[in-house]
């Protein structure tokens, strides 16, 4: 049985069977979720048993680099409108954690090094880890152990707890997480609206006798035509459709779109445009790989297959298609048509529907060499000081890229929801299996050698920055609640404080809003541990 317990695999998978199981117990509605491993991990680590470091980094990788693919589609455009909130949320955060630092050292008289570490496990930063190491490194390199301590002193409390906190956070702030949701989608379908559908009987007599092609809708509006409405037939609203007086036309396109097409057309009205017609319309999934990246002019939809294309439906978002339009795997399209030539097309579409269960590992690959050779490279600052995103970190600032262009070059990558799913979850769990193992050997160590102060000095380290990221973005900045847990778990750079706020919702609000806000934590973080080790030295 010993023999057993000192192989490392059997270790790591068995915490987190137990851990996977203990998260999904529950009291009174509550339970620790993913968080359940780590606690496993401690209690499995103070037993001597350990899991490779390495296998604790490539989780982080694995789940960092999930969540940005995940957020790509949507970070740039929230970091265009939020981008300076999140700069001042994370600079007035952290930087008080570091003020709050540096003031404790000086009053208890901890080692510089030992506070330089603290301030990076209470943050829960693993590459600000490596900047005070660097520092110290040119410093006093026999205290590089010291930052080691006191990151393991200050680590745990802040991943439990803070995970812990975004649990029960809708609760202590009394919101709810369903109303959270509504509120937010409200706000994007104001952003965004979805795509309508109208109908305007034709009294414009500049109209009469002119064919669809030769209105050239798309320059005075994003709209489609569907279907025309001559007496009582309903046909289908192909380009050489002649437009007479009293005709009724059906277009598909946002409100505000759909607006000009009752000025331009005229009245909108309410008829039957279905009865006794063979037009129907379809959705259809696109999973033919030959498709991706054509344009909808080069397909010619309408001369070749006889049907009309009038909406795209693409990650969460209603595209109104127009001849630059370019397919992408995974996207649903809603089609117009006769029900044979629209069978014909969902043959050309939908034809290889294993396609959409496979990861492009090819970019996936590469986009993940990108991403750890970026975390690896140093960068030099005018003041001489060197810092390192890390491989995690990285990883994460290229998947944001390449979710949101899909591609690297001349490789198109497509990863499946159950895909970036799995590499989430799994990723997650190995790192707080490692993460939990790892400190469980030496917790109980350091608090025989340091005393319980360094403990609750930690703690205020943690909530510094967690109560003011709490204050500005529920009081001052008045954020949804989806949001403020996603810009908590991202000011403290805790992966699974992320997925617990990603399990209470629906959406991807905590991902995107955590994404938007790494880039610029992970440099503050960086930067201020480096600073830090440099101020602290010289009291």
């Amino acid at each position: 049985m010993s023999a057993l317990l000192t192989d490392q695999m059997l270790v790591l998978f068995a915490i987190l069977a137990l851990g996977s199981w203990l998260g999904h117990l529950s009291f009174r509605g509550v339970s620790l979720g993913t968080a359940a491993v780590f606690f496993v991990g401690l209690a499995f680590g103070h037993f001597g048993l350990t899991v490779p470091k390495p296998i604790m980094d490539l989780g982080l990788l694995l789940f960092l680099y999930a969540v940005g693919l995940q957020a790509g589609p949507r970070f740039f455009r929230t970091f265009r409108k939020q981008g300076i909130q999140f700069v001042v949320i994370a600079g007035i955060a952290i930087g008080a954690a570091a003020v709050v630092t540096a003031g404790l050292a000086w009053v208890f008289r901890l080692p510089f090094a030992l506070a330089a570490g603290m301030f990076t496990g209470a943050l829960t930063n693993t590459p600000a880890l490596a900047g005070a190491l660097d520092a110290i490194s040119r410093i006093a390199p026999d205290q590089a152990a010291t930052v080691s301590v006191g990151y393991g002193i200050a680590y745990p409390f802040s991943v439990v707890g803070v995970t812990l906190l975004t649990q029960f956070l809708p609760r202590l702030l009394r919101r709810d997480v369903k109303a959270a949701e509504e509120q937010w989608l409200a706000a994007q379908l104001a952003e965004q609206p979805a795509l309508q559908k109208a109908q305007f009987r034709v009294s414009n007599p500049n109209l009469d006798g002119k064919r669809l092609d030769e209105l050239d809708t798309h320059r005075l509006s994003q709209v489609n035509i569907s279907r025309v409405r001559k007496g009582q037939q309903v046909i289908l609203g192909t380009p050489d459709v002649t437009l007479h007086l009293g005709d009724v036309v059906l277009v598909v396109g946002a409100p505000d779109e759909l607006a000009k097409m009752r000025l331009f057309i005229g009245e909108e009205v309410d008829v039957p445009m279905e009865a006794g017609s063979r037009v129907v319309s379809r959705d259809l999934y696109v999973s033919e790989a030959s498709l991706v990246g054509k344009r909808l002019m080069d397909l010619r939809v309408w001369d070749r297959h006889n049907i009309i294309i009038t909406r795209i439906r693409r990650q969460g978002l209603e595209i109104t298609p127009v001849g630059t339009s370019m397919l992408d795997l995974g996207d649903t399209l809603r089609v117009v048509g006769d029900e044979q030539a629209i069978a014909q097309f969902a043959r050309l579409v939908s034809g290889n529907t294993r396609r959409i269960e496979e990861t492009d590992m090819v970019p996936f690959l590469i986009g993940l060499v990108l991403g750890v050779g970026l975390g690896l490279a140093p960068f030099q600052l005018p003041n001489g000081l060197t810092i390192k995103l890390g491989a995690a970190g990285g990883a994460f600032l290229v998947s944001l890229v390449l979710g949101h262009f899909g591609r690297i070059g001349p490789f198109r990558l497509y990863v499946p929801a159950a895909a970036r799913n799995l590499s989430r979850e799994l990723g997650l769990m190995l790192f707080l299996g490692g993460a939990g193992a790892n400190a469980g050997t030496q917790l109980f160590a350091v608090i025989r050698q340091q005393g319980g102060d360094v403990f609750a000095i930690a703690a205020v380290i943690t909530l510094t920055a967690v109560v003011l990221t709490l204050l500005l973005t529920h009081v001052i900045y008045k954020m949804n609640l989806l949001s403020t847990l996603g810009l908590l778990a991202g000011v403290m750079t805790n992966p699974p404080a992320l997925a617990t706020a990603g399990n209470q919702t629906s959406t991807d609000v905590p991902a995107v809003t955590y994404a938007s806000a790494f880039p610029v934590v992970l440099i503050f973080k960086i930067l201020l541990a480096q600073l830090l080790v440099q101020v602290l030295h010289l009291f």
